[in-house]
């Protein structure tokens, strides 16, 4: 797993610096509000959001005024609630998306995403239990949502993570992901 994400976050980040016109690089974190849908039978349901963090870093590359790509390499803290049991699933997730800028203070983003699983435990009180062994090591979806740039290099992003994968190792239940971020960021170097 290790050998896979440092290849794809090297190769996409390589690719994405090549062809570009300008670069950036910044760190970002924040809130991410999580929950899972459950599908079987025609039927589906959600437990309770949970609170979690997400973090890491960002790079963008511009092809244009307006056209680039942004990859991150992001942790993300995510599960859900159900009665007086939590469920903590840690994510590293690789959004690889498509920014459109607006104008130099407002952008949309938009693309696939994956993750990786690095742990998941069920807490209840004082009580924890090791689950990683029910979720598959890989969750595929989309990202999308928005950034505001303020020119001391500060920005701020809302954004949707859909899962599109099962993530339950069966097949039944369906499993599926859904997070909404809400983080702040730091542009380290270069322009937006």
């Amino acid at each position: 797993m290790k050998k896979n994400l440092f290849f794809i976050v090297a190769l996409t980040f390589l690719s994405a610096t090549a062809f570009s016109q300008g670069v950036s690089f910044g760190v970002k974190a924040g809130l991410s509000i999580s929950n899972e849908k459950v599908s079987s039978n025609g039927f589906s349901g959600s437990p309770s959001s949970l609170v979690g963090f997400h973090g890491g870093a960002y790079l963008t590359a511009m092809f244009s005024e307006h056209l680039g790509l942004q990859p991150e390499l992001l942790y993300s803290g995510q599960g859900y609630k159900s009665g007086s049991t939590s469920v903590h699933v840690n994510y590293i997730t690789v959004p690889i998306l498509v920014r459109y800028n607006v104008n130099d203070l407002i952008s949309f983003h938009a693309g696939p995403q994956i993750g990786f699983l690095a742990s998941a435990k069920a807490k209840d009180g004082s009580n924890s239990v090791d689950i990683k062994s029910d979720y598959k090591s890989t969750d595929f979806g989309i990202a999308f949502g928005g950034t505001v740039d303020l020119p001391m290099g500060l920005n701020f992003t809302l954004r949707y993570g859909l899962g599109l994968a099962n993530v339950n190792t069966e097949s039944d239940p369906k499993v599926t992901n859904g997070t909404f971020q809400i983080s702040a960021g730091y542009r380290l170097f270069g322009g937006k």
